[in-house]
């Protein structure tokens, strides 16, 4: 007779991650309503730096205006819907749209339009770019497209105290790193939010964090997941080599030390906390079946062999996790989309993925009707 797990729960219906009525529903009351992590303070550290995100599939520009003041605008052209800017840079003055050469303020007025004279009795108001809310946390930034959510100083309770003490704004942050996977973007966050699957899933994990420590603690619109490192060097050798050359950045908090750290913000955007080195991963729906990520690297700059190996090697060892981890998530999505599962009961170490189906219960009405 085979053993139940302990039940903390139990997960949202398959059809939560099958249904198109509920994936918009989820982006108008989630991702709508939530604050979203943009980008690192020093990509728009000076006036006229910019950089292009979106939030529910809506086209996002956040910059630094000639004023220092951070500004969020939608980043589609009032005329025939044309992306103005693309990836990062600078605009020192204006945000020209590529397509038929209208030209917006840094506040999104409309500034000029070419052959204005066709124009008739052009409502100048009525063509400005929208803006959308825009702040700073810790040396990152987050867009809300929504008046009504609390202020972000708020939002993730007590994350901020925690986050402080990384030093983000100091550090240098790496290029884009974008994925696109053929999965519902819940299947992607239920996987990384627990560790139960670490055993089964990923052996080189397994090698290095002590899984019997592994622990998810919550808060306020977001978990922190401590991975503590295990004291026995690992058979294999690269992730031996880790072991030994490892040496936290300058500054780094000694009680995060022996560990990797795991932190969601809800509802979609996750940080890595090594201690050589931090990483941002979020993920952008792109479809009830396909999510677009973007991960960056975030370090002090040190140029060492050895720290540059060890950043190398962390790199590669996740990369494999990665590898496992779409193969689970491939299952899971096809399981997802049988006729007979209906939805999954939860052990108690996978109190973060409930954590994230909660939230999901009290923002999208009807999602947990079977």
């Amino acid at each position: 007779m085979s053993v139940v797990p302990e039940s903390r729960g139990t997960t949202l219906p398959a059809r939560a991650y099958t249904s198109p009525e509920l994936y918009e529903l989820e982006m108008r009351e989630v991702f709508l309503k939530a604050w979203n992590f943009a980008c690192h303070v020093s990509d728009v550290a000076e006036p006229g730096k910019y950089w292009t995100t979106s939030v529910a599939g809506e086209p996002v520009v956040v910059l630094r205006d000639v004023d220092g003041r951070l500004r969020a605008l939608s980043n589609v052209c009032r005329h025939r819907a044309a992306r103005i800017l693309s990836g990062q840079g600078s605009c020192p003055k204006v945000l020209r749209c590529p397509y038929h050469g209208w030209t917006y303020r840094q506040d999104g007025q409309l500034a000029a339009v070419p052959e204005a004279r066709g124009f008739t009795n052009l409502d100048r108001d009525a063509v400005k770019l929208p803006q959308f809310r825009v702040g700073e946390m810790c040396g990152l930034v987050f867009v809300c497209m929504s008046d009504e959510t609390e202020p972000l100083d708020s939002y993730f309770g007590n994350l901020p105290s925690k986050l402080d003490r990384l030093r983000l704004p100091e550090l240098q942050a790496g290029p884009r790193h974008a994925n696109a996977y053929d999965h519902n973007w819940k299947v992607i966050a239920d996987n990384y939010l627990e560790g139960y699957h670490i055993p089964v899933g990923h052996p080189g994990l397994l090698r290095l964090l002590d899984y019997k420590r592994y622990i998810a603690t919550l808060g306020k619109n977001h978990a922190w997941i401590d991975g503590p490192f295990r004291d026995k060097p690992s058979r294999n050798y690269q992730e031996r080599l880790y072991q030994k050359l490892l040496r936290p950045m300058p500054g780094f908090p000694e009680d995060l030390e022996g560990a990797w750290t795991y932190v969601h913000l809800w509802p979609a955007t996750f940080i890595d906390i090594y201690p050589d080195q931090i990483d941002t991963w979020q993920l952008f729906p792109d479809g009830l079946r396909r999510t677009r990520t973007e991960a960056r690297v975030y370090h002090t700059g040190n140029r060492s062999i050895r720290d540059w190996l060890v950043r190398t090697v962390n790199w590669r060892v996740n990369s494999k996790v990665m590898d496992e981890d779409v193969e689970l998530c491939d299952m899971v999505q096809l399981g997802l989309e049988s006729r007979t599962y209906e939805r999954g009961v939860l052990n108690s170490n996978e109190r973060a993925v409930l954590n994230l189906h909660n939230l999901l219960r009290e923002a999208v009405p009807g999602i947990d009707e079977s």
